[in-house]
């Protein structure tokens, strides 16, 4: 199997909950069973969503410096469990030898899969600003549905809180409700995009239209580029 090098810290507790999930997700019966794993978690890297928004340094010197240091470990491939970072994307993939997994891409194809034709999109301001998915989810026929101004604010708010460890419950109850006000009323799919989301998230609680978690996507997509059937 192919050894995965992952950039957490985008932010930690993001980042600590893509690699539970990778091991959940992970078809294992036994520790050998799951992939080899090399994560640096960087919570340091300079805000992306500052930069985005124009009120911070650029965090992509320190996103190569990370990435070196993964493949100078040892990893194969590398892995960023953060849609927002993936504005850095194009620049990242090629400052260092070994592929890259794209989050947007395989989220894309995931959902794509499924038959899903209009889909509300629950992200980081700069991720909706930017049009982070756009590109790809309308390359699959498939239109996006983005927040209101003021749903937008309001999830934005919680992600920054999450960030912040505040009541994660209650968190995770405001998120639900903000998913279904109106703005969302056309879709038949919700993509849980930002890796804050998920963590609090009550998905079990979800009855519909279907829901996907990028996390829980590029877990998947992960153990299958280690090489796992």
């Amino acid at each position: 199997m192919r050894t995965a090098g992952i950039i957490a810290g985008l932010g930690p507790l993001a980042g600590a909950y893509f690699y539970r999930r990778l091991i959940e997700l992970t078809p294992a019966h036994r520790d050998e069973d799951h992939i080899p794993v090399i994560l640096l978690s960087s919570p340091q890297i300079p805000s992306r969503i500052a930069h985005l928004e124009h009120r911070g340094p650029s965090p992509l010197p320190a996103l190569i410096h990370a990435a070196q240091i993964l493949v100078q470990a040892g990893a194969e491939f590398l892995v960023m469990p953060s849609s927002t970072t993936h504005a850095y994307y194009d620049a990242l993939s090629q400052a260092v030898s070994v592929p890259w997994l794209n989050m947007l891409t395989v989220v894309s194809d995931t959902i794509a899969s499924h038959g899903i034709h209009r889909l509300a999109i629950m992200a980081t301001t700069p991720t909706v600003q930017y049009h982070l998915y756009d590109s790809h989810l309308l390359a699959r026929q498939i239109t996006p549905v983005l927040p209101d101004a003021t749903s937008q604010m309001d999830i934005m708010n919680i992600i920054e809180r999450v960030k912040g460890q505040d009541d994660l419950v209650a968190l995770g109850q405001a998120l639900y409700e903000i998913a279904q006000r109106p703005w969302s009323a056309t879709a038949d799919g919700l993509l849980l995009a930002c890796t804050e989301i998920p963590v609090v998230f009550p998905v079990a609680s979800w009855n519909q239209p279907a829901i996907f978690s990028a996390t829980d996507i590029l877990a998947q997509h992960t153990a299958a580029w280690s090489g796992l059937s």
